[in-house]
């Protein structure tokens, strides 16, 4: 949970500091998912209270497979920035672009691809770093 706050601190952080860094994204996939399962005539704080959980779950998954597939940590640097790619493969190589949610990788300048890769390294450092302490207390 804790690499997911940091990893939404390092969006926006990016998105304020470096604007053309910023992916071209269609809609918000928290949002676009939580269209799919909250009803239209769901009171706002509804919606923004599933918007929230569902990217706080989005990121966690990633966490909750990282331990499962692991019987002890291993080095944060390493397997964090192999987590972090294969999240940032998984999302925009994969299922943003597979349902439109943003345009292929090819239609981003190199910022909008660095960045973000940068972030999701992180975040799966974080992810790593977050397990090895839970699994070495």
């Amino acid at each position: 949970m804790a690499a997911t706050f940091a990893m939404q601190g390092m969006r926006a952080t990016s998105k304020k500091l470096l604007p053309d860094s910023v992916p071209p994204m269609r809609q918000d996939p928290g949002e676009f998912m939580a269209s799919k399962v909250v009803p239209e005539t769901a009171p706002e704080l509804v919606h923004k209270a599933a918007v929230g959980t569902l990217q706080l779950g989005y990121g966690m998954t990633s966490g909750a497979l990282y331990g499962a597939l692991r019987s002890r940590g291993g080095n944060p640097v390493i397997e964090g920035t192999l987590l972090g790619l294969g999240v940032w493969a998984a999302g925009y190589l994969g299922w943003l672009p597979a349902i439109d949610l943003m345009p292929p990788i090819s239609e981003h300048n190199p910022q909008q691809i660095t960045v973000p890769i940068v972030e999701h390294a992180l975040f799966g450092v974080a992810v790593v770093a977050a397990y090895d302490a839970v699994v070495n207390r």
